[in-house]
């Protein structure tokens, strides 16, 4: 993981304004298959990192103080449907219904929340929480997919993997302080399973998925555009005055620590830009693990790494976040109009009420 390769991802991320152009996520990774090996900073194994070649932001800031912008901006659309909800019931008189639509807002209003998350995340907590969307999503591909082999004549596992961020961690312009902090890991241990399939099962297997997809082509087309354009408010806060700002003191803090030493020869300059002090971090992890360290070695440079990490990015990583949360409740309002049709298509795909 290098500079160039930061900011090739983040090109490749504006190009394909995350989604790729048809519109399809990557396959889920099925149970029972090798692991690939996995970068230790997750920077590139994840599905997020494919999409978008990013890698995670959440600082100090409290949850409570991260989710607010979002809860401000949905509230209008939870209240009326709420409202609507609860005239409906109490007109039956009947408490079961009551009951039962109550739930139905409640599990309605957290998929709400988990749309704005997964599409327009301005936080670390908030990119976190989304992925979790992404990861339902292909839960749902996989059940169908295993239905289609199946049908064909092969067997497939219907159970996904637990839900485990080593997939999608994002720690460039996503970082997740508190949880790094916390974990003292970039991403949980882990890494992608590649299935192993004779020919004529992987073009089953194929053709199961490219049919499993089409059900979320509708989602991914409407949240597509808004993502992209979401993250073009991302890329010009994070290359604005006030977080350039930042930059002197990172390189001081990195020094402290070493800088511009790394496992690879000394870095060609002072940090420009955020990614070049994560690639440098990752260097020592990467570095030891090229070199066949052992998993305790690993767990110790870790410990360490996660700890100058978080220390040297909390101020900028602040200032950013700050920037961010104020940006997204006039982005959202702006864009009202696609956040309800993905709020009624992740209903309408992934509410309880749907098929499964």
């Amino acid at each position: 993981m290098n500079t160039a390769d930061e900011r090739l991802r983040a090109a490749a991320r504006d190009a394909l304004g995350i989604f790729p152009s048809d519109g399809e996520l990557p396959p889920l990774s099925l149970p029972n298959g090798t692991h690939s090996r996995s970068s230790h900073v997750g920077a590139a194994s994840g599905v997020r990192a494919r999409l978008l070649g990013t890698i995670r932001a959440r600082a100090w800031l409290t949850p409570v103080a991260a989710g607010a912008a979002v809860a401000i901006v949905i509230a209008g659309v939870v209240v009326a449907r709420q409202a609507t909800g609860g005239a409906a019931a109490s007109g039956s008189g009947n408490r079961s219904t009551n009951s039962q639509s109550a739930a139905q807002n409640r599990e309605r209003a957290q998929l709400d929340a988990l749309v704005v998350k997964a599409f327009v995340p301005a936080t670390g907590p908030q990119y976190d929480a989304g992925s979790r969307l992404l990861y339902l999503i292909q839960v749902r591909e996989l059940q169908a997919t295993a239905k289609c082999m199946a049908a064909a004549g092969y067997h497939i596992s219907d159970q996904a993997a637990p839900f485990n961020l080593s997939t999608y961690a994002d720690n460039s312009q996503m970082p997740d302080l508190q949880r790094i902090a916390s974990t003292h890991e970039f991403v949980p241990p882990g890494g992608i399973k590649v299935p192993s399939y004779s020919r004529a099962e992987q073009h089953a297997y194929n053709t199961c998925a490219a049919q499993a997809r089409v059900p979320f082509k509708g989602l991914m087309s409407v949240g597509r555009p808004l993502m992209s354009q979401w993250w073009k408010v991302i890329f010009r806060i994070q290359a604005s005055g006030p977080v350039r700002a930042r930059i002197p003191a990172l390189n001081t803090c990195a020094a402290r620590y070493g800088f511009p030493n790394d496992p690879y020869g000394n870095a060609s300059g002072p940090i420009k830009a955020f990614p070049d002090f994560m690639s440098w971090v990752a260097g020592f992890m990467d570095g030891a693990g090229s070199r066949g360290a052992s998993n305790a070695t690993l767990r110790h440079l870790a410990r360490h790494w996660t700890s100058v990490f978080v220390t040297c990015a909390r101020p900028i990583v602040g200032a950013w976040e700050r920037l961010q949360i104020a940006a997204q409740p006039g982005f959202l309002a702006q864009h009202a109009s696609q956040l309800r049709k993905l709020d009624k298509l992740a209903w309408q795909l992934l509410g309880h009420h749907s098929s499964h």
